[in-house]
């Protein structure tokens, strides 16, 4: 069997693979394309010394291959519409603890605040009375 056709095969075998697979691990998806890639320029070089029916076989592998491909992409594309509404969902959280983080006011109003800090540098007998008469 020439290598083209082995090539094919194992495109087809490593997409039968990806298919029982969850398709969310990124590493092994990357592996996969790094795969297919090499087998398809080496697939583009010994092409044409193929036979008629070594020909008619590789059409069929790459009719098959084309048909798994459309579903694992399909599959991809689900990902990336889930992943795009999990990072929207996200920014959208984010900016609304944001914006309610500065909008909830503070257990002490800045007026009265104030006024202790000063009344605190004035005497120290206005917090603590007991404790600045006892001395």
């Amino acid at each position: 069997m020439p290598s083209v056709l082995r090539d094919l095969e194992a495109i087809l075998e490593a997409n039968k693979r990806l298919l029982t697979a969850p398709t969310d691990d990124v590493q092994q998806l990357q592996a996969w394309g790094a795969r297919r890639e090499l087998m398809f320029a080496r697939i583009q070089e010994e092409k044409s010394s193929l036979r008629a029916d070594e020909q008619a076989a590789a059409a069929s592998l790459a009719k098959e291959i084309t048909e798994s491909d459309a579903i694992i992409l399909a599959r991809l594309q689900q990902n990336l519409a889930t992943l795009n509404q999990k990072k929207t969902a996200a920014a959208k959280m984010q900016q609304a603890i944001g914006s309610s983080a500065r909008s909830f006011p503070s257990y002490f109003p800045t007026p009265i605040v104030k006024n202790l800090s000063a009344s605190s540098r004035n005497s120290s007998s206005t917090f603590f009375p007991r404790i600045a008469n006892a001395g």
